[in-house]
Formats: structure tokens, sequence, C-alpha cells
């Protein structure tokens, strides 16, 4: 069994520890080859952002030169090592970690953070410091001030000891805490990062540092770039590699790589097919640039399935481990965003609908000006929530990127249309509803839930419901119950099932089902048989194709609604 990384974020632990790594520390050589040495690299959550700046700490470092052939030594970069490995201090500053829920803790964490990267930093170097310095360079008041302490020091020290140790600064997750405060407390943001603003006093410093020669090179992570977009001047020397196809691969797992980690788990090779199918569906799709050759598996994602099946010989329950759910679960809160949460939701309902939405990548943020759908759609890219499916011109055209974001979706799209409502999904009790339909083959309650909400949403909006709307409102009730893969528009032969529900392992519901949901104006009510009629034709027409028939238990419900009110509710004959 491989020993799987899964949660280890420090380089030198997975590296001595013998866990197996999907090597990329080619891409070391790469980026110490660019011209320019102030780098600037945004991924998702949870995509192998902090081990990799772990690997450059431990490869640049001077305090690991004597490691660095037990370290690297099985790596591609041990083989070949660059002229600039352990040559450097380094200074790693970590703001993964910041509690945001008062400006004032939000400064205070801030620079508790810069305080606890310098402590590390004097602590691994204490050769260029005298042992006086630490108390003043942590007596600094502020985030600039620390950080001015400790240059100037530095420079004393090796101007008097006649040395030119550089700084290679590596900042992680440098956005994690502004992003919060963009969806909450846009304003706070906002002076974090003007003229005055301790974020843009502290970049600032930074960028003197580089002009000083004391910071040779930098390299940050994040997932967006709304805050040195903020910063314009005040930070305006960084070279954005993300959407680079050189440093495409860079984070991530192909799905040769995620193959080799299922058979090095167990997986048997005649269940590899199918369960590399599996994990395409839920977890593959991430698209960085519209000319790169494969699309990516999130790494954790990935880790989390493999280590849990490793642990048990099955599938895990669970799609997602909790700490990637609850990552990625604040999705609503990005619809918030410069308080244009209804103008926002068009986004969402659009991506459920159309499953697409189309919009020109912002490259760089300012809310200067007005927040528009494209920039909303930009930032959704960034943090994963959509990713590139095509280029169409000058813009792209953004899908989800798998299963399990597009279940997130659904899961905040039934919030929203249970508060419209005014109902509640405990009351409603949407769960044993979706159980009795897939272990009894029982659809009513699950209809009666459908029509409570419809009938609410009619009465206390002035909602104008069309046939897809009303997919959404079922498929709602239906993804957050985690009981089955759901396909929306499932192609059998350019004919599309309009949902089917197949078996997610380990889960083992009695029945699979195929559904075909059609929708009526109460002022077209007279259209119902023709309609029925051919709602009939298409499903038995999809339950004829090799991809149906292969289905055991399988199912299917023709549903037609009339207004709020499923006017037929008809099972239709499978042939099993």
């Amino acid at each position: 069994m491989l020993k799987l990384p899964y949660g280890v974020s420090n380089f030198t632990k997975l590296a001595k520890e013998e866990y197996y790594f999907v090597d990329r520390t080619a891409f070391i050589a790469q980026l110490e080859q660019m011209n320019e040495p102030y780098l600037f690299y945004l991924r998702p959550r949870r995509f192998g952002k902090t081990l990799f700046v772990s690997m450059l700490q431990t490869y640049y470092g001077q305090e690991y030169a004597a490691q660095f052939a037990d370290i690297f030594g099985n790596y591609a970069i041990g083989q070949k090592p660059t002229p600039l490995a352990n040559r450097y201090l380094v200074l790693k500053l970590d703001f993964s970690r910041i509690n945001t829920q008062t400006s004032e803790s939000t400064y205070q964490e801030f620079q508790n953070n810069v305080k606890f990267g310098i402590k590390d930093f004097l602590t691994a170097y204490p050769f260029c410091f005298a042992p006086e310095d630490e108390a003043y360079i942590l007596a600094g008041e502020s985030p600039t001030d620390l950080l001015s302490r400790l240059f100037s020091q530095l420079r004393r020290r090796q101007s008097e000891k006649q040395t030119d140790h550089k700084i290679y600064l590596l900042i992680d997750e440098y956005d994690h805490f502004a992003n919060e405060l963009v969806a909450f407390r846009l304003e706070e943001f906002k002076t974090s990062v003007s003229r005055n603003g301790f974020v843009r006093k502290f970049y600032e410093n930074i960028k003197t540092a580089t002009g000083d020669g004391v910071v040779d090179r930098i390299f940050i992570t994040g997932v967006s770039p709304l805050t040195l977009d903020s910063l314009t001047s005040g930070f305006n020397i960084g070279k954005h590699l993300s959407l680079d196809i050189q440093f495409h691969n860079m984070l991530g797992f192909s799905e040769q790589e995620v193959a080799a980690i299922l058979t090095g788990v167990g997986v048997e090779e005649s269940r590899l097919p199918a369960t590399l199918a599996d994990l395409r569906r839920w977890y593959n799709g991430y698209l960085f640039n519209s000319k790169a050759q494969a699309k990516l598996y999130n790494p954790d994602m990935a880790l989390y399935f493999a280590s849990e099946f490793s642990r048990t010989g099955e599938y895990p329950e669970e799609l997602l481990d909790t700490n990637i759910a609850s990552d990625y679960g604040k999705l609503r809160e990005l619809f918030r965003v410069e308080g244009q949460e209804v103008q926002n939701l068009a986004v969402l309902n659009e991506l459920i609908t159309e499953g697409q939405v189309s919009a020109q990548l912002t490259r760089q943020f300012s809310f200067e000006k007005d927040f528009t759908r494209d920039d909303l759609i930009s930032l959704l890219f960034y943090l994963g929530i959509v990713t590139i499916k095509a280029a169409e011109l000058s813009r792209f055209i953004f899908e989800p990127p798998n299963f399990v974001i597009t279940q997130l979706y659904f899961t905040y799209f039934q919030q929203i249309v249970l508060r419209r409502a005014a109902l509640r999904a405990d009351d409603l009790r949407i769960y044993d509803r979706v159980l009795k339909l897939a272990q009894e083959n029982d659809i009513a309650p699950l209809i009666e839930a459908v029509e409570s909400i419809l009938l609410q949403l009619s009465n206390r909006y002035a909602v104008g419901f069309d046939e897809k709307y009303v997919k959404a409102v079922f498929a709602s009730l239906l993804y957050p119950t985690q009981i089955y893969t759901i396909f929306s528009e499932y192609e059998t032969e350019r004919r599309y099932v309009d949902l089917l529900l197949t078996r997610r392992p380990p889960i083992d519901p009695n029945y699979q089902f195929a559904f075909e949901l059609k929708y009526l104006k109460q002022q077209a009510a007279d259209q119902l048989e023709t309609v029925k009629a051919a709602g009939l034709t298409q499903l038995q027409n999809y339950l004829r194709h090799e991809k149906l028939q292969e289905l055991t238990d399988l199912r299917a419900w023709l549903v037609v609604f009339v207004g709020p009110k499923a006017e037929v509710v008809m099972a239709v004959e499978t042939g099993e």
C-alpha cells in the first residue's frame, strides 16, 4: 500500500518518512529560469499550494543544505540541482488562519502571523543577527514595522560581517482572509488595501526591500487576485503564472497519476476503469488554460478518496472530507460580493439551468468601478467553482468542474428556494421523501414537496417559471441528500434524459431512476395531453438505449407540471 500524504503539508516530513509524492520538483528549475523573480500563483482551495511552498522552503533554505541528498535524492531536482539550491535565507509567511470576525481580530492575527514567520526566520538563521536583535525586531508595533525592523537589522549585520545573504520570501494563502472581507465587509477590505491601509503598507515595504536587494526572490500563493490587484502601485512587481500554460500542471493530478495512486492503494485491475470513471465525474475537470491538453483532478479530493479506500477497501460514504467541504461550502458567500446578491444569483440560476455561463475573464479587479457579472464569474473561476469549458473569441465558456461542485450549487440553490418560499428543510423532511423514492419507488412524497415549494413561490413572488427552473427546483431536493450520482441532460445519442440518478458506491439504494420533466403555464393547460404523449415517447426512446438498459433496478417517471401542480405523474415501463 502506498503511504499517502493526505493532510501532510510539510515537505521534509513527506520526503523523510517516505510518503508517496507525485514529483513536481522539475518545476523548481522552470521557476528559477523565469526572468521575473517575483512570482504569483493562484489555485483553488486544497490544491496542494501549501505543500509546494514547503518544498520551495526546503529546497532553497540554507538550513537544509546538509540534508539535500536525503530529502531530494529520489526526485527529479535531486538528480540535477539548480545553481540556487540552498542558497537563500527563506522567510515564510502563512496567512491561511486569520479570524476575520472583527476588524480588530483581522489586523491582530495578520500581525501575529507575520511575527510567527519572523520568529521562525530568526531561529533558522541566528548567524545573521546579534543576540539583542530578536527583541528589537519583535517589538515592532505593526506588520510593516516588524518587516522593516527585520530587513534593516539584516542589512546592518551583513554590512558589519561583510556577508551578502539574500532572502527568498514565500507567502502562502496571501488572500485567505481578504476573500471573506470582500463578501461581508467590503468597505473594510477597501480600507485595508487603500493608500493608508495596513495591507497596502505591508506590501509596499516588501516592494521596497526588493529594490534594496534584501529580498531577492518572491513566490506568493493564493486563490484570487483581488487583493494584489487592489494594491495597484503598492505591489506591482509580481508576475502572474496562474494562467500560464507552462505551469498549468504544476499543481493538481493528471488522470494517469490518479490511476497510479488507485492501483497503489489496492484497486484491482478489473475495478480500475469503473473506479477511475467515478473519480473523473466527482473530482476531475479543472482547466486553467483553454489550450491545456488535459483537465486536472483536485489533489486533496483524490487523495481523500484513495486514503479512505486504502483503509477500508471500499468507497468512502462522503464524497468530500469535511475539511474540504467546509472550504467549498462557502459558495453562498461568493454570491454576496459587493452586496449584489440578487443580480449575482442570476449567474447561479444560469449555471444550474443551463450548465454553463459565458464571460470575459477579468485579469485585474478594481473596486473603483462596479462589480460586474464578468467579475463575479471570473472570481468563481479563480476559486474553482467554475472552470474553462471552451474559448469563445475573446471570452470563455465556463462550466462546473465536477459533480461535487455541482452538488454544492444545488445545495445552495435549495436554501435560496426554501427561503423565498418561506419553508424549512426540516419541516419538509426532504431526506425522508427522497428515501421513500430510493427504497420504495414511491415518488408521491417528493412530488408533494416540489408542489409545496412551487405554490409558495408563485404566491409570494412574480416568479417567471419555465421548464428549466422547475427542473432545477426538483433537482435541488435530490442533490444534497448525497444518495445518488446525478446526471442532468444525460446524453443518449443526441437525446438527453432530464435527470438520471445512478448508484453512488458505497450507497446502495434499491432503485435507480430516469426522469422526464415537463412544464406548462396555467394558460397552456389545454396542451397537457399533447405534452404528456411527447414526454412519454421521449422517455421510452431513452430507455431503449444500451446505456440505460445496462442499469439494474432502473425505474422511470414522467412528470408534467401545470403551474405549481404536477398533473401527470406516470411510471413508465423499463423492460425489467
